[in-house]
């Protein structure tokens, strides 16, 4: 409350003066007093009873941060921490968010490396109504390609893959690599049950397959290897159909007819290191170089084939090799380099 100045009374002017003078200034002290007591009143209200475990109490004012940021008060500061958790909160929902989406990307990627079928993968393949670019493998979705459907074979998957094939030509040379499985069927769609390859072409034409490093059972059914003159080569070997370091191949109802005998170290069938392959079901081999060569530790099984007018029908270098004893179908039917062995109903050729 402000004093009050004299305003009637008897003392001369100039005491009046000098009173009024002073009321002023008492005033003004007074002022000056209240607002700095408000502001003491405000940092009381921000101070907190500070306790340092055996150490003595002492008064801290609560406006100030960890990092020695002073705020206006105690509320301000608590505001701006809650408004920063916030801040933290929403940018780790983001960062979890982001993360769960790579975890997904990873986890197909896992899929796709691993295999995340239970029981069989079927994929299908045509050339006239194929599309690789929106192909699935579903039999609506065929892809257009040999490759682009191995391409998506799953490194290592338990599954069965089965690659259903509809009439056409192929002129791929389509390799396999790498690739554990189940097992891997190369087939064609029509059933080939009644097939002869001996008297009539396979639905499916291809140039050339290799499988190279791949384990479990490979089957091809109904495929017939053209296009030789363009056939690709390992090292100085031609070749239709390759297998190399692994694997268990069964051939049936494939053919083997386009004239090779004017192609150098042309080889039909190659089976190398610890692979090993049976040949039989009707199987045919007409006009062949080498129809089937056996090297390192490799074995081939030969068994109901069919053909004529080949120049060799089985060499197996340090390989072994099993052939009924009654078939003949080309100039030569057997031949062994260096320790291969050559059996037949037992007895060694």
């Amino acid at each position: 409350m402000e004093l009050l100045k004299l305003i009637k009374n008897r003392i001369s002017t100039e005491w009046k003066k000098t009173f009024n003078d002073n009321v002023d200034i008492l005033n003004g002290i007074t002022s000056d007093q209240n607002q700095k007591i408000d502001v003491v009143d405000k940092r009381i209200d921000n101070l907190v009873l500070h306790s340092g475990g055996d150490s003595p109490n002492e008064v801290v004012d609560a406006r100030v941060n960890n990092r020695a940021q002073q705020f206006d008060t105690l509320q301000g500061r608590l505001l701006a921490g809650e408004f920063t958790h916030d801040e933290d909160m929403a940018e780790t929902r983001s960062e979890l968010e982001n993360q769960n989406v790579s975890i997904s990307e990873i986890n197909k990627k896992l899929d796709k490396i691993l295999g995340e079928y239970g029981g069989t993968l079927t994929i299908y393949v045509s050339t006239e109504r194929g599309n690789n670019s929106t192909a699935d493998g579903s039999q609506a979705l065929p892809f257009k390609t040999l490759q682009a459907a191995v391409n998506t074979i799953p490194l290592l998957t338990s599954s069965q893959v089965v690659i259903l094939v509809e009439d056409g030509t192929f002129l791929e040379d389509v390799r396999f690599r790498n690739i554990y499985s189940g097992g891997i069927y190369i087939r064609s769609v029509q059933d080939t049950t009644n097939l002869d390859p001996s008297t009539t072409d396979c639905p499916v034409k291809v140039r050339s397959m290799s499988f190279m490093y791949c384990t479990g059972y490979l089957q091809l059914r109904g495929i017939q290897f053209i296009d030789q003159g363009n056939a690709p080569s390992i090292g100085n070997t031609r070749y239709s159909l390759y297998q190399e370091q692994g694997g268990y191949m069964s051939l049936a109802k494939c053919k083997f007819a386009e004239n090779t005998k004017s192609i150098a170290n042309h080889k039909s069938i190659y089976v190398g290191g610890s692979s090993k392959a049976t040949v039989g079901s009707d199987t045919t081999f007409i006009n062949q170089l080498m129809c089937l060569y056996a090297v390192g530790m490799a074995e081939v099984n030969v068994s109901g084939i069919k053909g004529s007018s080949n120049s060799e029908l089985l060499v197996v270098w340090n390989g072994t090799g099993r052939i009924p004893s009654d078939l003949n179908i080309a100039t030569t039917n057997t031949r062994t380099i260096e320790r291969g062995l050559i059996l037949t109903k037992g007895s060694v050729i």
